[in-house]
Formats: C-alpha cells, sequence, structure tokens
C-alpha cells in the first residue's frame, strides 16, 4: 500500500475517533445539564409550596429562611434524581438522544 494512503487512513481513523469522543462528552453534559434543570425545576415547585403556607413559623426569621432555602436546593437535586419527572428526559429527546445514564 501507499504510505501516503496509509496516512489518509490514520488520519481518517483519528478524526473519526475525535468525533466519537466529542459527541459521548456532548451527550454526558446534556445529561447533567437536564438532570440540574430538572432539579432546579423541583426546587421551584419546593419554594412555592412554603410560600403557600397559611401561617408563619414559630422561627420565621430571615437565618431560618436561608437554611430553609439551601434545604429545599438539596431535597430538590435528591428528588430530581430518585424520582422520574421526566423533565430531563424531555429535554435529552428535544436536544440529543435517548435516557439519561446513571
Amino acid at each position: 500500500m501507499d504510505s501516503n494512503l496509509i496516512d489518509k487512513m490514520k488520519l481518517n481513523l483519528d478524526n473519526n475517533l475525535i468525533n466519537k469522543k466529542n459527541k459521548i462528552n456532548n451527550q454526558s453534559s446534556l445529561e447533567e445539564v437536564a438532570q440540574e434543570f430538572e432539579s432546579l425545576y423541583v426546587f421551584q415547585m419546593l419554594k412555592s409550596a412554603r410560600k403557600a403556607k397559611l401561617a408563619d413559623d414559630i422561627l420565621g426569621n430571615k437565618a431560618f429562611e436561608t437554611y430553609q432555602g439551601l434545604l429545599d436546593q438539596e431535597y430538590s437535586k435528591k428528588l430530581a434524581g430518585a424520582q422520574n419527572f421526566g423533565i430531563a428526559e424531555a429535554l435529552l429527546r428535544q436536544f440529543g438522544k435517548g435516557k439519561i445514564t446513571k
């Protein structure tokens, strides 16, 4: 075989591998962003539920509200990861391929 042809084949193979690696990285990045968006959505749901309370808590000060907000953020991350709300998978269907791989 011609050495030039072999070099072209190697270059083509390298380009294919790079493209495949980029697709994998893009897919995993998309999965991460979709999960984060779902977590943010759940956080907003929790935040709205807290605002709908009928009476003020005894501990209704700014420090407690900050703590409650941080706690809600952590709850939302756990809930979005554990429950199938379907938001992240809908985003993946819209912008990428397939389902979230855990």
